[in-house]
């Protein structure tokens, strides 16, 4: 698949064994359904916009050419392999047909899991829409925090959390060694016990725990852990 989002470009790639399949039984289409067909993989990030924080698992499914008794001629019908097996879309005579309908089916039901799951963090656990904190970890392998930042996309993006106290005794008290730092459009400002202050640097003290640099309004500078920290706005 070339396109991040399925409905408005290419298809996936068919193939004639099941993908992942457990064991060597039941591999094609036939030994599984009793049909002829294929096998294709959706990714999780399918389809494209999706927010970061809601993820899927890869699913398999298989387009049958199935027999359409009413007519008396075949059409393709596109099935679930991993669940109940059931029908994704509409089936059609035309294979490729078959698969965009499935697709688009598909594409939905993820959009309207996406858009339940931002009502519930916002109506039922009174939370943002979205995660504030996102982990990542750049190609030479700094972590980096973003904290309701600008960024669209994260590179390397490992995890979400709800604050940056949970971000360090969670994910990054599990790599002491790693260097961090924020993105540049997180938030500078930092509520410590003694106040607000504004950043003036990030580090690891010689336990590994990260740390943050602040400088008040009154001069005073203070090195407080992370795990520490009220709040950066």
């Amino acid at each position: 698949m070339t396109t991040p989002d399925l409905n408005a470009g290419d298809l996936p790639h068919l193939t004639a064994d099941r993908p992942h399949h457990r064991s060597d039984s039941h591999r094609t289409a036939r030994e599984l359904f009793g049909y002829e067909g294929q096998f294709f993989t959706v990714p999780g990030t399918f389809p494209g916009g999706l927010p970061d924080h809601v993820g899927f698992i890869p699913a398999v499914y298989v387009v049958l050419r199935t027999p359409d008794h009413a007519t008396g001629t075949h059409e393709f019908t596109v099935r679930d392999v991993n669940g109940h097996r059931r029908i994704l879309g509409t089936p059609d005579p035309d294979q490729d047909t078959a698969i965009r309908n499935a697709l688009s089916t598909l594409a939905e039901r993820r959009r309207d899991h996406a858009r339940q799951v931002e009502h519930n963090r916002i109506h039922v656990l009174g939370l943002d829409p979205v995660p504030p904190v996102r982990i990542g970890h750049t190609a030479t392998g700094t972590c980096v925090v973003h904290v309701r930042c600008s960024c669209p996309q994260v590179e390397g993006l490992a995890a979400h959390y709800e604050h940056v106290s949970l971000a360090a005794a969670d994910w990054l008290a599990e790599t002491p060694a790693t260097p961090w730092e924020f993105c540049p459009t997180s938030p500078t400002g930092v509520t410590t016990q003694r106040g607000r202050g504004r950043l003036t640097g990030t580090l690891r003290n010689d336990k590994g725990m990260a740390v943050v640099e602040v400088e008040h309004r009154d001069g005073h500078r203070e090195a407080v852990a992370l795990a520490q920290v009220s709040d950066l706005a």
